[in-house]
């Protein structure tokens, strides 16, 4: 059984638009993010920061459980799990005339 990979928000500009990926078995999320890079060279820049941690702005789900709940990139996975990347998104208010409140 396969592991599935759900990529969102403008990480999925890096796998060519693929917002799913299955990968054959991993051990944990490290490993899932180091196959995930050798799919798509560079995306694991964008996850994770110079230290391999989880960039603050970037969350990760293992069966809709954040791995900050568990045990970070360390985390372990099994055949059937189901992994999110998830970027954070931000921005500003927009109002439709006059000043804002």
């Amino acid at each position: 059984m396969a592991l599935s990979v759900h990529i969102a928000g403008h990480l999925k500009d890096y796998t060519g638009a693929s917002v799913e990926m299955e990968l054959a078995e991993a051990s944990d999320v490290m490993d899932v993010i180091r196959q995930l890079d050798a799919k798509v060279p560079g995306i694991k820049d964008r996850i994770l920061d110079e230290h391999d941690r989880t960039r603050p702005y970037v969350n990760i789900f293992v069966n809709e459980v954040s791995i900050r709940d568990l045990q970070g990139e360390s985390t372990r996975t099994q055949d059937g799990a189901v992994i999110y990347i998830l970027p954070s998104v931000a921005g500003g208010m927009t109002f439709s005339g006059g000043e804002a409140p």
